[in-house]
């Protein structure tokens, strides 16, 4: 049973991408109604946006934009 599990680590050690970027710009999102309230956000690859949901349909997760500051 040892021998299972110290090979089912090493292959999921294997496969995973450590290189892997968290905040690559996806595919865009067409179709998409947004609010036209300003409140900018900068994009990982220092794209402005006037808000949030722009960057969204631009192709960004949420979790990688950061608020400007003014």
């Amino acid at each position: 049973m040892k021998k299972f599990w110290i090979i089912f680590l090493l292959f999921i050690s294997c496969t995973h991408d450590r290189n892997e970027d968290l905040c690559d710009k996806g595919k865009p999102i067409r179709g998409i109604a947004c609010i036209e309230i300003y409140d900018p956000v900068i994009a990982p690859d220092g794209t402005e946006y006037s808000n949030s949901c722009y960057a969204q349909t631009d192709g960004w997760d949420n979790g990688c934009l950061v608020k400007k500051n003014d």
